[in-house]
C-alpha cells in the first residue's frame, strides 16, 4: 500500500523549481500503476538487475527513477519501472532497509513527457545507440502516440521512427541491434522483415558484420526467394485444387512417369497435357525460378493401368519390327562375342558400317532405349566378331556399368541444379550491377585485391570466353552502362570512345578491363546450352574455372551450385550416389 512522501523540494520566490531530487524514499511508497510494458516476475526475467540492486543500490547518477505527484500525494512512477520491481524485490528478501532516491517532475508530468524530452537530449549523446532508439520510438508507441506523432513530437523523420518500431518489435532483430551498434536503424530493419525465418535473419546479420558492401544484394537475394517459395506454394494449391496429386521432383513416386515420355497405344506423339487432365493418375511436379515464371512436369502414376505406354517401348517395338523385315536377326547384346560395329575395325582402321558388314553371318542388331529421352537407337552387331575375323578397335571397357538406381539418381541432381543453376545467374547478375554501379567514381585504393594478377591471367585461362565476346563486348558495355554497340566500325565502340578521352584515369581502364572479362564469361551463359548440366556445373571447361575462382576473390558469395564449378565433391554428402565405395560410411 503506498503512503504519501513528505518531501522538502527547492522553492524560488517561494515557488516549487521541478525537477528536483528526494533522498531516502522506501521503494514500496512509490506508486507503479499504467505501465505500458508488463513487468512481469522481475527476478525471473531480470535476474541480472535483481542482483546489482541487491548489491549496489541504485545510484542516482545514471539511474534515478522519474515520478510525479498524483492529486493525492504519492509519488507514482514514469520512468524506471523495472528498476522499481527490483528494489522492491530487493526489500522483501536481501535487504529491507533500502531507500532511493528519486527525481520528482511537476503534477501532471506523464511518461510520455519524460520520454520525449529524455529523447530529444539523447539524440545528441554520443554513444546513443539504435537499439536504444529503437526501444525509445517503442515506448511512445506504446503511450499511445502513432508513428506520426512521434516524428513530431522529437523532430525525427517518420521512416526512422517506422524503422524504430520494426526493429524494437522483433526481439530477434533487437538483439542483432546491439551487437551491430554502427549499423544504421534504416539498414536494421530490414532485418525485420526475416525476423520469423531464422536461417535468413541470421545469415543477413552475419552479412552486416562480414561483408555489409553485400547487405543490399543479399536481402534482395532473400526477398527473391521469398517470393519464389510464395508463388510456388500458391501454384502447388491450383493444381491441387484441378485434383493433381503434387510432389517434388526429387521425391517422385517409382512408378511415376511425365508425359512426355508416354503415349496412346502404338501413337508415337507423346501425351497432351490437355488430354490427360481428367485422367485418375494425373499428377506434377511444380518448380517457381527466381524470375517467378512457372515450369510444370506433368505425370501419369501407374501408367499402364491407365491405357497409355512408354514411348521408348512403343519407339523400339517399331524398330524391331523393322531390323526382322529387314531380315536383321535381334540380338542380345550382353551375349559373349557380341560387339557393336563401332567398336570392330574395317579395313582402313575406321569403325565398321551397317552397309560393309551386312554380309557377315554374324550381322545382327538390337534396340537401345533411353525412357527419360524417348528414344529408341538401334545398334547394329557382330555376334561372333572373333570367329568372323573382324578385330577389336580398343579393349572392351572394363569400367563398372552405372546401375539404373544410380542413374535415375543422378538424372534427379541434374534436374534440381541446372534450376539452382538458371536461379544462380539471376542473382549473380543482380550481384554484378550492383557490384560496377558507380564505377567511374572508385578510387585506386577500391581496386580489387591482386586484381592485375588476374587480368593478365584472363588471355590465357579464359580465352576461349574472351574469343567469343569480342570484339562487340556487348555485356560488358551493359556493366559499365555504356551504350549498345551499333556497328562494327571499332574506333566507334563505346569502349573505345571512353577510353581515349582524356579525362578517363587508370583506375577506369582497370575496371574497363575487369568488365571485359567478367562481362565475356558471362555472356558464354547466356548461349541455350548452357543451361545444361554437362555444359555448366558437371563439366565445367578451365574458363569457367577461372572465372568463378575470379568472382570469388571479387567478393561474390558463390551458391552451392556454382560452388561446384571448383569443387565437385561438394554434392556428395547431399546426393550420396556420388561417393565412391571408400567414401561411404
Amino acid at each position: 500500500m503506498t503512503t504519501n512522501v513528505d518531501v522538502e523540494p527547492d522553492t524560488t520566490a517561494g515557488q516549487v523549481v521541478y525537477p528536483y531530487v528526494v533522498h531516502g524514499v522506501e521503494p514500496r511508497d512509490l506508486r507503479a500503476e499504467g505501465n505500458s510494458r508488463v513487468v512481469g516476475d522481475i527476478r525471473e526475467h531480470r535476474p541480472d538487475l535483481v542482483t546489482s540492486v541487491a548489491e549496489h543500490g541504485l545510484n542516482p547518477m545514471v539511474s534515478v527513477i522519474n515520478v510525479a505527484p498524483d492529486p493525492d500525494g504519492v509519488l507514482e512512477v514514469l520512468v524506471g519501472f523495472h528498476r522499481h520491481a527490483a528494489a522492491v524485490a530487493v526489500t522483501d528478501k536481501e535487504n529491507p532497509g533500502l531507500v532511493l532516491d528519486v527525481l520528482v517532475h511537476a503534477p501532471g508530468t506523464t511518461r510520455r513527457d519524460v520520454l520525449v524530452a529524455q529523447g530529444i537530449e539523447n539524440f545528441h549523446r554520443e554513444g546513443y545507440t539504435q537499439a536504444e532508439e529503437a526501444g525509445l520510438y517503442d515506448q511512445l508507441a506504446l503511450e499511445g502516440l502513432d508513428e506520426d506523432a512521434i516524428a513530431h513530437q522529437l523532430t525525427r523523420p517518420v521512416e526512422r521512427v517506422r524503422a524504430g518500431r520494426a526493429v524494437a518489435a522483433s526481439s530477434r532483430t533487437h538483439t542483432a541491434s546491439e551487437a551491430l551498434p554502427d549499423t544504421d536503424l534504416l539498414t536494421l530493419s530490414q532485418l525485420a522483415e526475416f525476423a520469423d525465418d531464422e536461417a535468413a535473419h541470421q545469415a543477413l546479420v552475419d552479412v552486416l558484420r562480414d561483408r555489409p558492401h553485400n547487405f543490399e544484394w543479399t536481402i534482395g537475394r532473400l526477398r527473391r526467394e521469398r517470393d519464389q517459395r510464395t508463388a510456388l506454394a500458391e501454384e502447388s494449391r491450383r493444381i491441387t485444387e484441378l485434383g493433381y496429386a503434387i510432389f517434388d521432383e526429387r521425391d517422385v513416386p517409382e512408378d511415376a512417369v511425365r508425359l512426355d515420355e508416354l503415349c496412346s497405344g502404338q501413337d508415337t506423339e507423346p501425351i497432351d497435357p490437355v488430354g490427360h487432365a481428367d485422367c485418375p493418375g494425373r499428377a506434377a511436379s511444380v518448380w517457381v525460378d527466381r524470375l517467378l515464371e512457372v515450369e510444370i512436369t506433368e505425370y501419369c502414376l501407374d501408367h499402364a493401368a491407365h491405357g497409355h505406354r512408354l514411348l521408348a517401348t512403343v519407339r523400339a517395338e517399331e524398330a524391331e519390327a523393322r531390323l526382322r523385315a529387314d531380315g536383321v536377326p535381334i540380338a542380345d547384346p550382353d551375349t559373349d562375342g557380341v560387339a557393336d560395329l563401332s567398336a570392330l575395325f574395317a579395313d582402313a582402321g575406321r569403325p565398321l558400317t551397317a552397309e560393309e558388314h551386312a554380309g557377315c553371318p554374324g550381322h545382327a542388331a538390337y534396340v537401345e532405349t533411353a525412357p527419360d529421352l524417348s528414344t529408341a537407337d538401334v545398334r547394329y552387331v557382330c555376334t561372333d566378331y572373333a570367329t568372323h575375323g573382324h578385330l577389336m578397335q580398343t579393349a572392351r571397357d572394363t569400367q563398372p556399368e552405372l546401375d539404373a538406381a544410380w542413374q535415375a539418381a543422378e538424372r534427379k541432381r541434374a534436374a534440381e541444379n541446372n534450376k539452382a543453376w538458371r536461379d544462380a545467374k539471376t542473382d549473380r547478375r543482380e550481384w554484378l550491377t550492383k557490384y560496377f554501379t558507380g564505377w567511374r567514381k572508385r578510387k585506386p585504393a577500391a581496386l580489387p585485391q591482386r586484381v592485375r594478377h588476374w587480368l593478365a591471367l584472363a588471355p590465357v585461362l579464359a580465352s576461349d570466353h574472351l574469343a567469343e565476346a569480342a570484339p562487340a563486348h556487348r555485356y560488358a558495355c551493359t556493366l559499365l552502362g555504356l551504350a549498345e554497340p551499333e556497328d562494327h566500325r571499332r574506333d566507334h565502340h563505346p569502349i573505345t570512345v571512353h577510353l581515349q578521352k582524356k579525362t578517363t584515369t587508370e583506375t577506369q581502364a582497370v575496371l574497363v578491363r575487369l568488365t571485359q572479362v567478367i562481362g565475356a564469361c558471362e555472356q558464354h551463359w547466356d548461349r541455350a546450352y548452357t543451361s545444361q548440366a554437362d555444359s555448366s556445373w558437371r563439366r565445367p571447361t578451365d574458363d569457367s574455372r577461372f572465372y568463378f575462382e575470379l568472382l570469388e576473390a571479387l567478393g561474390y558469395p558463390l551458391s552451392h551450385v556454382e560452388q561446384l564449378v571448383n569443387q565437385p565433391d561438394l554434392d556428395i554428402e547431399k546426393w550420396p550416389h556420388l561417393a565412391k565405395p571408400e567414401d561411404a560410411t
